[in-house]
């Protein structure tokens, strides 16, 4: 196995949104912010969007797209996950959607930086189920002073 030449990435898997009810979040259609301009204090890079059903989703054709912005809640796009029916059948089932390419300069984190959470203002709306959106991150060791 080929040595790596720059400290390893560190990885950070973090709860970012829990969704308890349907109130707001999977059963509306309209735009709508839920984080708003939240500071990240040091540099990294976002790698996915994870949900985790705790309850099975139900609801006739359901779709909803959540995106991660960098800045306020207009900001650039950094990553997109789209919830289908089909995604959530059973409890703990997942759905991930990875950081593409177009958006990795978006993706970079530096101290200073915000970032927003939003649903766009379309899909159809669930008529249950709950879960966690997770986001995971990636970055150097910090150096040492």
């Amino acid at each position: 196995m080929p040595r790596e030449t720059n400290p390893a990435w560190i990885r950070t898997f973090q709860p970012f949104l829990h969704v308890p009810v349907l109130a707001g979040y999977l059963d509306g259609t309209g735009a709508i912010t839920f984080i708003d301009s939240l500071p990240i204090d040091h540099r990294c890079e976002l790698e996915k969007i994870t949900f985790i059903f705790n309850t099975p989703a139900t609801g006739t054709s359901a779709s909803q797209i959540f995106n991660v912005r960098r800045g306020g809640p207009t900001g650039a796009i950094v990553g997109s996950i789209t919830l289908l029916l089909g995604d959530g059948t059973a409890i703990g089932k997942f759905k991930e959607a990875k950081v593409t390419a177009a958006n990795a300069d978006s993706a970079r984190f530096k101290d200073g930086d915000t970032l927003s959470f939003t649903r766009d203002a379309s899909g159809t709306a669930f008529t249950a189920g709950t879960g966690t959106f997770y986001l995971t991150f990636r970055q150097r060791p910090q150096a040492r002073i």
